[in-house]
């Protein structure tokens, strides 16, 4: 994985580190159901983000230039669905 990659990965894990770190102190705090589901599942689409970015990674890695254009971009269609 080229090292830009692996560092923005690695801010963006940085990220859910304080999102968790939050999460604790609203439960700590006692904070509504409703506030903690909302952290919860903003950590939850921050980590698919992640898994994302490490999948697409891969799957650029692992195939390089060996798709031709039309099959290039239907890989970039299906990581974008994956992503969303």
């Amino acid at each position: 994985m080229p090292t830009d990659d692996c560092t923005a990965l690695i801010r963006h894990l940085s990220r859910i580190q304080g999102q968790i770190e939050a999460l604790k102190g609203y439960l700590e705090e006692k904070r509504s159901c409703a506030d903690v589901a909302h952290l919860t599942r903003s950590i939850l689409t921050s980590f698919s983000s992640v898994r994302a970015s490490i999948l697409e990674a891969m799957l650029c890695e692992e195939l390089g230039n060996t798709l031709d254009a039309k099959k290039t971009e239907r890989l970039s269609s299906l990581i974008a669905l994956y992503k969303s």
